[in-house]
């Protein structure tokens, strides 16, 4: 079986997540992303996700997946 694996490069803000928390506005610094679909066809929402205080750690994360 064939899955549909997405691996997208996020930010905390244009997430909106800022809005959501009622604290922590800013993740702790942490606002540079990872999320990881499984099978996005099916499933919407990230298998996993990873969090990073420099957009440079993200990018090499994000290159290190492929």
């Amino acid at each position: 079986m064939q899955t549909n694996k997405l691996i997208e490069k996020v930010n905390w803000y244009e997430e909106d997540l800022h809005n959501f928390y009622d604290t922590d506005k800013d993740n702790n610094g942490y606002i540079y992303g990872i999320y990881i679909y499984k099978d996005i066809e099916y499933n919407p929402f990230p298998e996993s996700l990873e969090w990073f205080k420099t957009k440079t750690e993200r990018d090499n994360k994000y290159n290190d997946l492929f």
